[in-house]
């Protein structure tokens, strides 16, 4: 894309329709769904085509019977085969597709959802960035006008011209700080846009991010718990498929065509006929793999459940944590804002009695550097605090 949005929704949007991995997770629900309709087809009758020409001699005294020896035998044979009495079997092959299926759609949210949360750390950035370089400009654009204001001052005799530099020398380091966050900006913005796939390089403003909504912490439902109980349905399905593996299994066996000991035109032509039957199999011995095959699934089953137990507490610890920072981080910025009325009520004084030469103007700059010290902290606790939000939100999801 050549044109970059402007909003959070807009970047996580586009994320998500150029996302490689978003698309192959698609891509994978849909070859299940192949592989579903494949297995159907595969208990419908399968019919092959056989054709055999094999000659017998008979060396010296040693041969095959007389019935095949120093004869042979010619067939070009049909055969059928159906598999009988499988339901139970055919039923937990769909079982295991369908969950298959569900793991994938739910890889897709839970990638979905790392990726809006990448994407939205990286926008917070860089409106933050942006914060930044606002704040930086709007406090060059003030000591501009006031190096204008000083300078007839110093003209008019009322502050000496070493006092001046000082205020010079901020003027010129803060026209540095401008240039710094602007490049800040450029490399936040840019990060983002790389996320996204836009091919926009131009330094446009974005939108102010949207408070997100505080939801409770989900449970089970949640992706990156779901995918453990998805797991445990997956395990069962498997250890039902060794159970079944061991069953005997019945199919039925039909063929036509052509078999023959000669291949004269007259003995082929009579040979023409067809045969059908039961194949019964079933297992003996396998050397006890059934049993080794179960306790290998009881310890997947067993890693499963510390995965899951982990993971739930591990969400918990995160939920809390994040409900106490956001509760910091709303003290914290009342704290911030009341000392920012301050900060900017002795601005605006010492600023009247800077033009009327009542205040020394290192006392000024003193104030302005804490003015915006504090007016970064504001911006930087605000960014912290949408991050902590946004990943509240996330964990309710």
């Amino acid at each position: 894309m050549d044109v970059s949005p402007r909003a959070l929704a807009g970047f996580v949007a586009l994320a998500r329709a150029q996302s490689p991995l978003l698309r192959e997770l698609a891509l994978q629900v849909r070859q299940t769904r192949l592989d579903s309709l494949r297995r159907r087809a595969q208990n419908l009758p399968q019919i092959t085509a056989n054709v055999a020409a094999v000659f017998s001699p008979t060396l010296g005294a040693y041969g095959y019977d007389q019935a095949v020896t120093n004869g042979g035998n010619y067939a070009s044979l049909a055969q059928a085969t159906q598999p009988l009495l499988n339901r139970p079997l055919l039923n937990n092959d769909y079982a295991t597709l369908g969950t298959l299926g569900l793991s994938q759609r739910n890889s897709g949210r839970l990638s979905a959802l790392d990726l809006r949360r990448t994407v939205t750390d990286q926008y917070l950035l860089a409106y933050a960035a942006q914060s930044q370089l606002g704040l930086s400009r709007a406090l060059l654009t003030e000591l501009r006008q006031q190096d204008q204001q000083l300078r007839k001052l110093v003209d008019a005799g009322i502050f000496k011209q070493t006092q001046y530099l000082s205020f010079y020398l901020s003027v010129r380091t803060q026209e540095v700080a401008v240039e710094q966050s602007q490049l800040s900006y450029r490399r936040e913005l840019g990060t983002l846009r790389g996320l996204c796939g836009v091919l926009d390089t131009t330094l446009t403003a974005i939108e102010a991010p949207p408070l997100p909504t505080r939801r409770p912490l989900t449970g089970l439902r949640a992706p990156a718990l779901r995918q453990y109980v998805l797991d445990s349905l997956r395990l069962g399905l498997e250890r039902r498929a060794v159970n079944l593996t061991y069953r005997p299994r019945l199919s039925a066996v039909l063929d036509a065509g052509l078999q023959s000991s000669q291949y004269q035109l007259p003995a082929l032509s009579r040979s023409l006929g067809l045969s059908g039957g039961l194949l019964l199999s079933f297992p003996i011995f396998d050397g006890r793999q059934r049993g080794l095959q179960l306790q290998r699934l009881d310890l997947s089953e067993e890693a499963r459940r510390g995965y899951r137990d982990f993971v739930g507490r591990q969400r918990r610890q995160q939920y809390a944590q994040l409900l106490s920072l956001v509760a910091a981080a709303d003290a914290l910025l009342v704290r911030l804002r009341q000392q920012l009325r301050v900060a900017q009520a002795l601005v605006r004084a010492s600023r009247q009695q800077l033009a009327n030469g009542d205040a020394a103007i290192l006392d000024y700059l003193t104030l302005v550097t804490a003015y915006r010290t504090l007016q970064f902290s504001l911006v930087q606790a605000e960014n912290d605090r949408l991050r902590s939000l946004y990943a509240l939100d996330y964990l309710g999801e």
